[in-house]
C-alpha cells in the first residue's frame, strides 16, 4: 500500500479550493479534464490517505473495498466519486469492474441516494456494462426514485436473449418489455421480423430486424407531400433498415431521397437494393464527399414535398413517426415551424446502456419542417458536425418553439466511432463541440437583439456560407469554405472567459479589440480554471461576443490544428487543467501575463505554479515563456507583482511590443 505524503500542487490546489468541498464538483472536473489530480484527491479522501488511485484499484480488484473507506460519510462519498471517474473515462474493463464492485459496496449503505436520479442510472448503467448482471437485477428489486426509463431500459437490457446478460428472458417476454415504452403510449409495438421474411442473411442484428407489424402501411389520411431525406457514406445493410422503415410509414404521401455521398466504387449494389425497395425511393449522387449537411441541401433543392423531415442512415422510425408529426404540426396552425419527436437509443443487439445517458431522448434528425420555414431562417450551415442543433435552435429562436411530439418514434443506432457518439462521454464534450455551441449561440444572441430592435432576422443559405460565426477548422474539411477559416493566427489569447463575467483580462481584451479600423484577426481560446466550483463548465462570456461575430476574433479550442505566432496565456490558472490534456494548437512565441492573482495566495492559500506553468509551455511547444506585466494593472499593482517576483525577468505591462 502506497501513500502519496506530500500532494503535489494541482491536488493541493484541488483539495484545497473552491471544488474541494464538492465531491460531485471534483469528479465532474476529473471527467471533464480527464484530471488524473483530481482523481487522486478523490482517492486519498476516500482511503484516508492510505491510497493513490492506483493502489486503490488494485485492493478493490484483490480483495473487494476496503473497509475503511466504507466508514464515514465523507469518505463513501470520496469513493463514490471515484468510481463515477473510473467508469466515466472509460479507459480499461479493470476500473469499470472496479467501479461496479464500489456501487455493489455502497448501494446497501444508502443505495447513493445523496446523488442526483442520473448518477443514480449511471451507478447502476456500471454494473451492467462491468458484466454484474445477477447483482444488478437484485438491486433493482428495490430501487426508488429513478426515472421511469432508467429503469425500464435496465430491465429490458437484462431480459434481453440477444445480448450479454446473464439473466435474460425468453425473447416473447422480452419483446413485451422492449415495446413498453410504445405500448404504454398507444403505438404499435416493435417486434424483431421472423428470419422467414426474407431477414435470414446470418450477420442481421436484431436491430436490423425490427418492425412493428400492427401498424398498416399507407393507412392514415395524406394530404401534403413529405419529402424524406436520407444522406449517406459507404452504408451497410443498416441503409436498407432505415429506408424500409419509411417505405412502411402509416403517412403514405412522400418522397425519398436517399443521399449517395460519393461512397465510391463497392457500394453499387447496396444503393440499387434500396432504389428497389419502393417507387417513391430515389438515389442522389452527390459528385464529391461534402457530409451530410451538404447532402441535405442537395436533397431538397431536387426535392418537390411542402413538408421535409430526416433521417439517419442507419436508423429506424415507427410506421406512425411521421403520420404524429405532420397532425401535430397541422394542430399547433400555420406559424409553427416544425415538429421533432422522440427517439429510443439502442445498440446493434437491441440493448440500450450508454454510460450517463437515458435510452430515450429527442431525436434531432426527426425535424419535421414547412419548407417555408427556409426561405426565412436557411438550411443548414456547411459544416461536417453539428449543424443540425444550430438550424433547430435558430428556427426556434427567430420563428417560434418547435413542437415537440412526446412520442418515441424512432430507434437511433448507438455505434462507436459515429460521428455525434464520439464527441459525448458522461459528463464530457468534445472541445470542439463546445467551442462550437459557444459560437453559434452567440450568433443568435445577435439576431435576436435584431428581432427585437424591428430589424431585419431573414437568414438566408449565401449568409450561412459565409460562415456568420466562427466553426471548428477541422469540421470544415474538403468543404468550399475557403480562407473563411483560419489556420494560422498571429496572435492568440488564452484564458476563462467565463460568463457572467471573464474578469479584469476579458474586459480588458473586449475593449482592445473594440478599436477601429479593426485590427487583425485574433484567437480566443477559452478554458476552464482550476478554481471553477461549478459541476459544468461555464460558456464564453456574452461579452465577447461581439468580437467574435464582426470578424475580430476567433474562437478556438485545444484540439484546433491551428497555427499561431504568438500565444498569450491571460489566466495561469488554465494550464494547470490543461496539462493532462491532448493539445494540437501549435505556438511559436508566448507570453504569460502576470495579475495580482497570479501572485497572491487564492483560496486553496498557494498562489499560481509559475514553475509548473514554464515547464508545461516547454513540453507543449519547445519554447520559454516570456513573463509580461498585465497591462490592465495600476501602479500600484504592478510594483506588487513586481516584488513578489524579484528574480523574475518581467517585461513592462503588456510587454514593450504588446499593442
Amino acid at each position: 500500500m502506497s501513500t502519496d505524503p506530500v500532494p503535489p500542487w494541482l491536488s493541493w490546489q484541488l483539495g484545497h479550493g473552491p471544488a474541494g468541498h464538492d465531491v460531485a464538483a471534483l469528479f465532474h472536473l476529473a471527467l471533464r479534464h480527464r484530471s488524473p489530480d483530481a482523481l487522486e484527491v478523490l482517492a486519498e479522501r476516500a482511503s484516508a490517505a492510505r491510497h493513490t488511485a492506483g493502489t486503490l484499484l488494485d485492493a478493490v480488484l484483490d480483495g473487494g473495498v476496503p473497509a475503511a473507506c466504507l466508514r464515514g460519510v465523507e469518505q463513501r462519498r470520496a469513493l463514490a466519486g471515484v468510481a463515477f471517474v473510473w467508469a466515466g473515462l472509460l479507459r480499461s474493463d479493470r476500473e469499470l469492474l472496479a467501479s461496479a464492485l464500489v456501487v455493489e459496496a455502497l448501494w446497501p449503505v444508502d443505495g447513493l441516494s445523496w446523488v442526483s436520479p442520473q448518477l443514480r442510472m449511471t451507478a447502476l448503467q456500471t454494473l451492467y456494462l462491468a458484466g454484474r448482471h445477477a447483482e444488478l437485477q437484485q438491486l433493482l428489486r428495490g430501487v426508488e426514485g429513478l426515472h421511469p426509463d432508467a429503469d425500464l431500459y435496465l430491465r429490458v437490457d437484462l431480459a434481453n436473449p440477444h445480448g450479454t446478460s446473464t439473466v435474460a428472458l425468453p425473447e416473447e417476454g422480452w419483446e413485451r418489455l422492449l415495446a413498453t415504452r410504445f405500448t404504454d403510449r398507444g403505438l404499435a409495438p416493435p417486434r424483431l421480423r421472423p428470419t422467414e421474411d426474407g431477414l435470414d442473411e446470418p450477420s442481421l442484428s436484431p436491430f436490423d430486424r425490427l418492425g412493428a407489424p400492427g401498424a398498416t402501411p399507407g393507412s392514415a389520411p395524406a394530404d401534403e407531400l413529405v419529402t424524406v431525406v436520407m444522406p449517406s457514406w459507404r452504408p451497410d445493410a443498416g441503409l436498407l433498415t432505415a429506408v424500409r422503415s419509411i417505405t412502411e410509414q402509416t403517412y403514405a404521401e412522400l418522397e425519398v431521397v436517399v443521399v449517395d455521398d460519393c461512397s465510391g466504387p463497392g457500394y453499387e449494389d447496396v444503393y440499387a437494393q434500396v432504389a428497389a425497395l419502393d417507387p417513391r425511393v430515389r438515389v442522389l449522387p452527390m459528385e464529391r464527399n461534402g457530409g451530410s449537411y451538404l447532402g441535405r441541401a442537395a436533397a431538397i433543392a431536387t426535392s418537390r414535398g411542402s413538408l421535409i423531415t430526416f433521417q439517419d442512415a442507419d436508423d429506424w422510425s415507427h410506421p406512425s413517426r411521421i403520420e404524429h408529426q405532420v397532425r401535430a404540426l397541422a394542430d399547433a396552425g400555420p406559424e409553427a415551424p416544425m415538429t421533432r419527436s422522440l427517439a429510443v437509443r439502442a445498440k446493434d443487439d437491441l440493448t440500450h446502456q450508454w454510460l450517463g445517458y437515458r435510452a430515450v431522448r429527442e431525436n434531432a434528425s426527426s425535424l419535421l419542417l414547412r419548407r417555408s420555414v427556409l426561405d426565412r431562417t436557411g438550411g443548414f450551415l456547411p459544416v461536417r458536425k453539428g449543424a443540425d442543433s444550430e438550424f433547430a435552435e435558430r428556427v426556434a429562436r427567430l420563428h417560434g418553439q418547435i413542437v415537440d411530439v412526446d412520442l418515441p418514434l424512432a430507434v437511433t443506432r448507438l455505434r462507436a466511432g459515429s460521428l455525434s457518439r464520439g464527441d459525448f462521454t458522461f459528463s464530457w464534450a468534445a472541445p470542439e463541440r463546445r467551442a462550437f455551441r459557444s459560437s453559434f449561440m452567440a450568433w443568435h444572441r445577435r439576431l435576436s437583439r435584431r428581432r427585437r430592435t424591428g430589424g431585419d432576422v431573414t437568414v438566408d443559405d449565401a449568409t450561412l456560407a459565409a460562415l456568420p460565426f466562427p466553426v471548428p477548422a477541422a469540421w470544415t474539411r474538403g468543404l468550399p469554405v475557403g480562407p473563411r477559416v483560419p489556420h494560422r493566427l498571429g496572435t492568440a489569447y488564452l484564458g476563462s472567459f467565463a460568463a457572467p463575467s471573464p474578469g479584469r483580462a476579458g474586459a480588458w481584451l473586449r475593449e482592445e479589440l473594440a478599436t477601429d479600423p479593426p485590427g487583425p484577426l485574433v484567437g480566443l481560446w477559452h478554458h476552464e480554471g482550476h478554481a471553477a466550483a461549478g459541476i459544468r463548465r461555464a460558456e464564453l462570456d456574452r461579452g465577447l461576443d461581439d468580437p467574435l461575430l464582426d470578424g475580430r476574433a476567433w474562437l478556438l479550442s485545444r484540439t484546433d490544428d491551428l497555427a499561431v505566432d504568438r500565444l498569450v496565456i491571460l489566466d495561469l490558472s488554465v494550464l494547470a487543467l490543461l496539462g493532462a490534456q491532448e493539445v494540437r494548437v501549435r505556438a511559436g512565441a508566448v507570453e504569460v501575463w502576470l495579475g495580482t492573482e497570479s501572485v497572491r495566495p487564492g483560496p486553496s492559500g498557494l498562489p499560481e505554479d509559475l514553475l509548473g506553468a514554464a515547464d508545461l509551455v516547454r513540453s507543449w511547444w519547445g519554447v520559454r515563456p516570456r513573463w509580461v506585466v498585465a497591462p490592465w494593472l495600476d501602479d500600484t499593482e504592478v510594483a506588487e507583482v513586481r516584488r513578489a517576483l524579484p528574480g523574475l525577468d518581467l517585461a513592462g505591462p503588456g510587454g514593450d511590443d504588446v499593442r
